[in-house]
């Protein structure tokens, strides 16, 4: 079994402030929200072995707040893959595929509206709506990621980070 967890990026400032939209920032909130949910991962023995996110600024403060802000006491590789920004559904798959299969619990990082989309297409008929900084925990029983398809994934948990405040 595999463990998908799919995190959309923490509250950011508005966009009107800038001129790219990737150079957005989080708020103090959003810095806040990403390391309770860190907390909780650690906490639960829940910790990915692997990040993978946008490489927008306001996705890779997401996932480095997880590990700073939540006091990981162990070390997890993170990079940025330039398919997560402005994907499409088919994308994150595709990503989620290409996944090594030394990691057996990764944590992908984006931004809507692929990730509402991507969680719902992958519990199948579900109908999903992420707010900022909502984690998705999404086990499959896949042998390899590569195996892992569209419907056939199964919702552990979702967590907004209301619930963490």
């Amino acid at each position: 079994m595999n463990t998908l967890y799919l995190l959309r990026h923490a509250d950011a400032e508005p966009g009107r402030s800038y001129d790219d939209d990737r150079d957005r920032p989080l708020t103090e909130e959003g810095y806040h929200d990403a390391g309770r949910l860190g907390q909780l991962l650690a906490a639960t023995d829940q910790l990915p072995d692997g990040i993978v996110t946008s490489p927008a600024v306001r996705a890779r403060q997401t996932a480095e707040a997880l590990s700073e802000r939540g006091q990981w006491q162990v070390e997890v590789p993170l990079r940025s893959s330039h398919a997560l920004y402005q994907a499409q559904p088919a994308d994150v798959l595709e990503e989620i595929q290409a996944l090594s299969d030394e990691r057996r619990a990764v944590l992908l990082v984006g931004h809507e509206p692929a990730w509402s989309t991507a969680v719902s297409q992958l519990l199948g008929s579900a109908n999903v709506s992420l707010p900022p900084g909502t984690c998705v925990r999404i086990d499959t029983e896949a042998p390899s990621w590569r195996e892992v398809r569209f419907g056939e994934g199964r919702l552990r948990w979702m967590l907004p980070p209301t619930l963490l405040r």
